[in-house]
């Protein structure tokens, strides 16, 4: 049960974070250079995470797992989800500093 919620956790962290920096940056080429580099690998772990959690709440947690399994996925998860939220708030930090026209916005 514990196992399930931090999973659960984890992944609605990683998707709000993932969710939290699009909504902040407004991509709007998104063929370009700068937002592939910039916005593309977050789309590709938002949705990773999003379809994670629906499998999740249809499958659920299967209960016998080794515990080096256990602490791989929760590892794993715990370090995706501080680059997302790391990337979040760096982006949240450069928009303090810099109030005018983000830079990828048009």
């Amino acid at each position: 049960m514990l196992y399930s919620l931090t999973l659960y956790a984890l992944l609605g962290t990683g998707l709000a974070a993932s969710i939290g920096f699009l909504v902040l940056h407004r991509p709007r080429r998104f063929f370009r250079t700068v937002e592939i580099n910039a916005s593309w690998w977050i789309i590709i772990v938002g949705l990773w995470y999003a379809r994670s959690l629906v499998l999740l709440g249809i499958r659920g947690v299967s209960p016998e797992h080794e515990w080096w399994d256990t602490v791989l996925s929760l590892g794993l998860l715990a370090a995706i989800d501080a680059l997302l939220l790391v990337r979040f708030f760096s982006y949240l930090a450069y928009m303090r500093d810099h109030p005018e026209k983000p830079p990828t916005a048009s």
